[in-house]
């Protein structure tokens, strides 16, 4: 054990030295509570930016919704079928939905709000149908597009009554034309006195974003609001 000399025995250290290493330490102190506070707040901003934008993008896709689920709202006539592609076995489909085109002449479709639940009812010839709808949003990129869901209660499903598709979801039986794929979504598109349901278009990333392609377009015009 080592023994103080004389000179240290009863050292009592200055007042303001005791000051001075009292202050140093809680420097120390508040400087570590500063940066754990710091990191916090960082964090909890950056928590607070991602849920803007979350319920930002949550608001643009309700939006979407509200505004094609109240326009689409009303009484539609069939007007015609388009093929957004062009090829040999193209023409084959081409000719296949200009005679499809034909039964689907005298077709009308209808969407209405019923307690809160939306429905739609359509009448081709002796064929009815009757069921549920609901518009979704699927995100390519940083854009929301929207489609319609169709829940058949009676009758063929739409996209059988309006794209003639097999079981397999292929339109008019055709899977090879450019443009076409499984999807068994079918995307919205609706102005005030037109609307667009398109089967099995393609989506692709051009210059100006997500843009739709190919696939077969179903046309109407509005008959009643």
């Amino acid at each position: 054990m080592k023994i103080l000399s004389p000179r240290w025995r009863g050292f009592k250290p200055h007042p303001q030295l005791k000051i001075l290493v009292t202050f140093g330490i809680c420097v120390l102190i508040f400087t570590g509570c500063t940066t754990v506070e710091s990191q916090k707040m960082q964090a909890e901003r950056d928590q607070l930016l991602k849920n803007y934008e979350d319920l930002r993008e949550e608001n643009s896709e309700l939006k979407i919704k509200n505004s094609i689920t109240d326009t689409v709202l009303g009484k539609w006539k069939f007007l015609s079928l388009e093929m957004a592609e062009s090829g040999v076995t193209q023409e084959v489909a081409e000719a296949k939905a200009a005679l499809y085109a034909l039964e689907l002449k005298n077709l009308t479709l209808e969407f209405f709000e019923e307690k809160g639940i939306y429905h739609y009812r359509g009448r081709r010839g002796g064929t009815e149908v009757f069921g549920q709808w609901t518009v979704i949003t699927i995100r390519y990129g940083d854009e929301p597009f929207p489609f319609i869901r169709f829940i058949k209660r009676a009758g063929p499903e739409m996209e059988r009554l309006l794209f003639a598709a097999t079981a397999d979801g292929r339109a008019f039986g055709l899977s090879s034309a450019p443009g076409f794929d499984t999807a068994r979504d079918i995307s919205i598109s609706v102005t005030p006195d037109r609307l667009y349901l398109t089967m099995h278009g393609k989506m692709q990333s051009g210059p100006k974003g997500w843009v739709q392609s190919g696939g077969v377009r179903c046309y109407f015009e509005r008959i009643e609001k």
